[in-house]
């Protein structure tokens, strides 16, 4: 659980999720769940900007070498229990900040 400054954008990431969980309900017109798809696909974009950045950071610091990861690659795989191909592609992305 996230504390100090984290934990204000977690609670809030969350309700925002829930309440786009709730107006892509069943209740939703056409119309509403047109608009849910188009906010989740902008807000998945700028969260993977924003985690591109954050591994942008962590490699300029060396936080992966510190904490004995050979690979940035493996690094974020492991940290994030993604498959490697996503974790590569994080990395690359990060590669050209």
């Amino acid at each position: 659980m996230p504390t100090g400054r984290l934990a204000p954008a977690q609670h809030l990431l969350t309700e925002a999720l829930d309440t786009l969980d709730h107006a892509a309900g069943p209740a939703a017109g056409d119309t509403e769940m047109l608009s849910v798809l188009t906010v989740c696909e902008g807000a998945a974009r700028r969260l993977d900007l924003i985690a591109v950045h954050t591994v942008a950071a962590l490699q300029r610091r060396g936080v992966f070498a510190d904490r004995g990861y050979k690979n940035p690659i493996g690094a974020v795989a492991d940290l994030l229990g993604c498959e490697w191909a996503d974790a590569r592609r994080r990395v690359l992305g990060a590669q050209q900040v």
